[in-house]
């Protein structure tokens, strides 16, 4: 062949095409569950019958006569315009992931070397696999390389915005030429990538850290990375069917139309899960399947709940993500088979104890080998959440319920820290990791108790008589009334034309005796008088001890509760406000609604001599052993009293518990500790009432504050006030009864 024909048979940009197409074939299925590239199947090469080049052929020098006058080949001018419009088409057809339409501007011989749907594929293959989220490309039209009248090169910055990596930016030419007189892309692989040819391919190697661990204040794990175990068949390894259904159904309850679903259409070498448990449980039942053929287990890492129920409502769970919430959330890294924080500080601190994932994006050849280093970030570990609960002291709280719906709340007065806050009744977060069954689902999902409300922050109750120290406080503050101001009270009340009742009579009383007594009368006066003063007072006084508004809690969410006022209830009932609603308001009833940890931070507050402030949950973060938070409580306000006023109403809740004419006197009788409480008793819709106790030892100089509530319970003085003595008896190691 001569040099003229050479010329005319394969110009330079196809002799380099042909160059560089030589070394294999472009590959595009994803291997590895990532973005790895495997190559084509045998027989997917293009097909052409010009054989490879790797340097252009020298023309032989003639030994005699005259030289041959070789003729140059002249290129006709192209008529295609100029090239920058099509580079501009791809490039922007990139970044909006239209990839077929960037395969519509590829050359003939391009296209030869990859069909269309293998071409969208590819993309969309690295575009998952490596977790690009969004692509920008940078170029200057004016900017363009013109090696020859028919060829034209623009060099272009590419920024490819990752979930796993950050930011890959590369820099890189794109090659065009005329063909039937249009501008066409040169493609090949290393337009991806720029290191990209051959058989090479793209593998993203994963850096996934471990979730964070929740502690107590103590260090003690309440949430962790841990081991279960999965009970699970191999079908080609099963000898008897029979004899492995009746085996699964005795040990774990699985019915044998489900094992016989579960293994219908797996392959015989395939591990076919059937059934989750934690380690401690699995010991038993493993032993007893080991001799069956064809059951065998694995281990896998997953979140476990080493307490169990206790405290679940404060911790929460995971569970995995799901399609919509994956849609929503792979901008942030997140995969299929992710776990998330689903409730309590596991959905709270989801961001700082899920850490931050990594990885290497590396070109690797078909053997594995790793030839080149895209990019690389190393992953972030989860961050470690130490919170104020005391996990034995929970359990002692969890037990005075003895599973009755309703919240036990202890907090630290000096610090206000929250040392244990129990939601009756409860669930296992294990489960939520482990599986349930259909009937374990049933039971809780339509237990009418509601096993997941978290009672404590979200709950919103009438607070009944526990209202009424704010009661007193706004009478002696604004009401005109003083300790001794004189009331008479013969079990009921007509201040208002109606008969109003109290729970006892009383008789002669006044206003410190009367918050001791819980007397009806003495707060239903009170109330009609601040009301006539002006019906916002109490209101105001109320919103004063923190009730209508979030405690300011972080970690778990809450409920608001409900201050009424003239204005509230205009606009949420439609009528007008009367001194009715202020007398029932003064005694905790009527539309008046709060949370336990309302109500205790509340009484916390009081025991501090009037600095209402917000609880704290979480103490500190620590990420690698250095502490990047730590939280300590702020002053929201001053309770709307004096320290005189606020002594009197301590006064008077030291005698609920230990004057003879007290409410609670005889629950809280020969107790070995000073205490100030108040009960209370919560008229609703049931037949019973919401049963109440708070109060805060020791009495003059006290380091807790507690909340007793019991859904439905009864007299507050008679349910909730034995359950909070056996309580401090736990708490403070007393004997029981002394």
């Amino acid at each position: 062949m001569s040099h003229m024909e050479l010329g005319t048979k394969l110009s330079r940009r196809a002799f380099l095409k042909k160059a560089v197409l030589a070394g294999g074939l472009i590959s595009a299925l994803p291997v590895l569950a990532a973005c790895t590239l495997a190559p084509p199947p045998a027989g997917s090469a293009p097909a052409t019958n010009e054989p490879a080049a790797t340097t252009e052929p020298s023309v032989p020098t003639p030994t005699s006569g005259l030289l041959p006058v070789a003729q140059e080949t002249v290129a006709p001018t192209p008529t295609a315009g100029a090239p920058a419009p099509v580079a501009e088409r791809y490039f922007r057809a990139w970044e909006r992931g239209r990839y077929e339409d960037m395969y519509a501007l590829l050359s003939r011989e391009a296209t030869k070397s990859i069909s269309q749907s293998r071409f969208v594929k590819r993309y969309q293959d690295i575009t998952t696999g490596c977790t690009i989220l969004s692509v920008k490309v940078d170029y200057d039209p004016s900017k363009v390389q013109r090696p020859a009248p028919d060829e034209a090169t623009f060099e272009f910055t590419v920024h490819m915005q990752t979930a796993r990596l950050g930011e890959i930016v590369e820099t890189n030419t794109l090659p065009l030429y005329v063909e039937d007189g249009q501008w066409k892309v040169d493609w090949t692989p290393s337009l991806i990538f720029k290191d990209l040819s051959g058989r090479n391919l793209v593998r993203l190697f994963t850096d996934n850290p471990a979730r964070g661990t929740i502690f107590d204040r103590q260090g003690k794990p309440l949430a962790v990375q841990g081991t279960v175990i999965s009970v699970g068949v191999v079908p080609g390894r099963i000898e008897n069917r029979d004899q492995v259904a009746q085996a699964l159904k005795d040990a774990l309850g699985v019915e044998p139309e489900v094992f016989q679903k579960l293994i219908s259409n797996a392959q015989p070498d395939w591990f076919v899960p059937i059934k989750d448990l934690s380690e401690q449980a699995a010991k038993p039942i493993v032993d007893k399947l080991a001799s069956v053929p064809g059951i065998t287990t694995r281990e896998r890492q997953a979140r476990v709940y080493p307490n169990g129920s206790v405290a679940a409502h404060v911790i929460g769970y995971v569970s995995s993500i799901t399609a919509e919430e994956l849609a929503e959330l792979s901008v942030k890294g997140y995969e299929d088979g992710d776990v998330i924080g689903r409730d309590g500080i596991e959905a709270w601190g989801e961001e700082l104890l899920a850490g931050e994932k990594g990885g290497k994006l590396a070109i690797v050849s078909p053997a594995g080998e790793v030839l080149k280093v895209i990019a690389e970030k190393p992953a972030k570990p989860g961050a470690d959440l130490y919170l104020t609960i005391d996990i034995d002291k929970q359990k002692r709280a969890e037990s005075i319920m003895e599973d009755h719906p309703g919240s036990v709340i202890v907090m630290d007065v000096k610090e206000n820290t929250i040392l244990a806050m129990a939601s009756v009744p409860s669930f296992d977060p294990n489960s939520f990791v482990l599986g349930f069954s259909t009937a374990e689902w049933d039971k809780l999902s339509k237990d009418e108790r509601r096993p997941f409300q978290n009672r404590p922050c979200m709950s919103q109750y009438p607070t009944g008589s526990i209202f009424k120290p704010i009661t007193m406080c706004c009478a002696l503050e604004r009401g005109g009334f003083s300790p001794g101001s004189p009331f008479y009270c013969p079990g009921y009340w007509n201040g208002l034309g109606v008969k109003m009742a109290c729970w006892s009579v009383h008789g002669q009383t006044d206003v410190l005796k009367g918050l001791a007594q819980s007397c009806n009368v003495v707060h239903y006066e009170e109330g009609k008088k601040l009301d006539s003063i002006d019906p916002n007072l109490l209101p105001e006084y109320a919103r004063g001890f923190g009730l209508g508004a979030p405690t300011g809690l972080v970690g778990l969410r809450e409920a608001e509760g409900t201050v009424p006022d003239p204005a509230w209830k205009r606009a949420n009932i439609k009528e007008d406000w009367y001194p009715g609603d202020a007398v029932n308001m003064a005694i905790g009833q009527g539309f008046v609604q709060a949370t336990p940890l309302q109500m205790v931070n509340a009484y916390a507050a009081i025991a501090r001599g009037g600095s209402l402030q917000t609880p704290i949950l979480v103490k500190k973060v620590v990420r690698e052993g250095q502490e990047i938070q730590n939280n300590v409580a702020t002053e929201k306000g001053r309770l709307p009293a004096s320290a005189a006023t606020l002594q009197l109403v301590k006064q008077g809740m030291v005698n609920v518990v230990s004057a003879d004419f007290g409410s609670a006197a005889d629950a809280f009788r020969g107790l070995k500790l000073s205490l100030a409480g108040k009960t209370g008793s919560a008229e609703n819709v049931s037949e019973n009432a919401h049963a109440w106790f708070a109060g805060f030892p020791p009495a003059d100089d006290p380091d807790i504050a507690l909340i007793v509530m019991l859904e439905a319970g009864g007299m507050g003085a008679q349910r909730a006030a034995p359950r909070a003595r056996k309580l401090l008896e736990l708490w403070y190691n007393l004997t029981p009864g002394a």
